[in-house]
């Protein structure tokens, strides 16, 4: 069966989620069902899981022919939101998850009692969260919120997805934030009361911090970074730190661009406002302090750009995220075969550190940019408006591209350096050769996945690959040398 793959910009990458300033910190540790504890990690959480079902799909080209280790998916319901895949996806309606923080697994479930299991509108919702690690499966910790199902309002859907959502700290490090709600009925003259606590974790389930706002306003705050968006401005709004302290002023991105860079990152001023930004000039600043770094204007042009650019005109130029302040920055070409020359760049400087390949770049297109990057940065494959290209990010040189007469690759992960998995027009997901583009086997994508927002490969931090299928979470290790 050939699905299509939910596409990613940059997969493991780009999320930015944390938490706010204390109004009113929550109470104990309170200890909810099955062990978890309710808006905290419990420390004490070590339980093994119990042996998973069997692989029995076809053999994955870069990975062990068994997983190290499965789990059932009865009554797994999916995993945390990825608020920022949904901001930038073209997709109207984008629901993304994802399973993987760092090297932990993140697996969420429904604990909700439903009146006579009709899924009528309940009491309260209860959510649970489980930190597995990502080697051995072992169970971190798990972590429960419960919302009422009347008097705490919210723009979010009651699904743990909305409740459980990818993020980073303020280090730019992987966290899980987890969103609690709570009412407090009116009694005698006090009035009804409204409590929202924003939580973050570590992969290894350490709770980072807390933060607690009273009042109906405070239950939809956006936060990043390590801080919570308190109060909008014209092109920038006020921020403030997890566990109190200072207010922050940080620019606006443009309107749903990507994020671009670690922490509040940069914004980009163009021409162009998209998810990724494009135009004649992009000026390029420090979203945190306000200072204007550098812009395309006053950096060197690479030699293939200005050979091709007439005295007088402006290069045009579209900037991607890549990862940390390396950003993928895409020059216009004109008169070319290809419109485009890809290059990394430092985003806190403009300087270009390699020139890689042409490509076909089309920001009108409705196709989305794809950038797939390996585990250690060394290898790329990227896909715009034309055929995918598959590059080496340290020296530039071309490995291989999507020619005309071939199938549409589509970029899914790259697990390893040395085998990509791309959803192929009529192979469905496939696992080519880095090297030579080979095709090293294809069919491999699950009768039916865990659900339709989960990419269907997702690679951990510390090289384990995971496959989410309606029967079971698979995990795999790189295959050895």
């Amino acid at each position: 069966m050939n699905r299509p793959m939910r596409r990613r910009l940059l997969p493991l990458t780009g999320a930015l989620v944390s938490l706010g300033l204390v109004v009113g910190c929550a109470g104990g540790e309170d200890t909810g069902k099955d062990g978890a504890t309710k808006g905290k990690a419990s420390p004490e959480a070590s339980a093994s899981l119990d042996a998973g079902p069997a692989y029995r799909g076809a053999a994955l080209p870069g990975l062990t022919r068994e997983p190290a280790w499965s789990l059932t998916a009865d009554g797994v319901t999916g995993c945390p939101g990825d608020p920022v895949e949904r901001a930038t996806s073209r997709v109207i309606g984008d629901h993304s998850q994802t399973c993987v923080l760092g090297d932990a697994v993140v697996l969420t479930e429904d604990a909700t009692t439903y009146p006579d299991n009709t899924g009528g509108t309940p009491e309260e919702y209860l959510f649970r969260a489980r930190f597995l690690d990502a080697a051995t499966g072992r169970e971190r910790t798990s972590v429960e919120v419960t919302i009422p199902a009347d008097g705490w309002s919210s723009d979010r859907d009651p699904v743990p997805s909305e409740f459980f959502t990818v993020g980073r700290w303020t280090d730019g490090a992987p966290a899980l934030l987890v969103v609690d709600g709570d009412v407090t009925p009116a009694s005698g003259l006090k009035k009804k009361s409204v409590r929202t606590t924003y939580t973050m974790y570590a992969p290894s389930g350490e709770k980072l911090g807390s933060s607690a706002y009273d009042g109906e306003d405070g239950t939809d705050f956006a936060v990043e970074a390590g801080h919570v968006r308190l109060k909008e401005g014209d092109d920038s709004a006020s921020y403030a730190p997890l566990g109190g302290g200072a207010t922050v002023e940080v620019q606006d991105r443009w309107e749903d661009q990507a994020p671009i860079g670690p922490g509040f990152g940069y914004r980009v001023a163009t021409s162009l406002a998209e998810f990724y930004v494009s135009g004649d000039r992009l000026q390029v600043s420090d979203r945190l302090t306000g200072k204007e770094l550098w812009d395309t204007e006053s950096v060197t042009l690479p030699a293939a750009v200005a050979s091709r650019t007439p005295a007088g005109d402006r290069a045009a130029a579209s900037l991607f995220p890549l990862a940390g302040d390396k950003g993928l920055l895409a020059w216009g070409i004109e008169d070319d075969t290809y419109d485009a020359l890809l290059t990394v760049v430092d985003l806190r400087t403009g300087r270009t550190l390699v020139e890689g390949p042409k490509t076909a770049l089309d920001p009108n297109d409705a196709h989305e940019p794809v950038v797939v990057l390996s585990a250690d940065g060394s290898r790329v494959v990227t896909q715009f408006g034309g055929g995918a290209v598959a590059w080496d990010a340290e020296t530039g040189d071309e490995l291989w591209r999507q020619e005309e007469d071939e199938q549409d690759i589509e970029p899914v992960a790259l697990p390893t350096g040395d085998v990509l998995y791309a959803s192929v027009s009529d192979l469905g997901l496939a696992a080519l050769d880095m090297r030579t583009k080979k095709v090293l086997a294809s069919g491999l994508e699950p009768d039916t996945s865990l659900n339709d927002d989960i990419d269907v490969l997702e690679r951990t931090s510390d090289g384990h690959t995971l496959l989410a299928t309606s029967t079971g979470v698979f995990v795999f290790a790189p295959e050895k040398a």
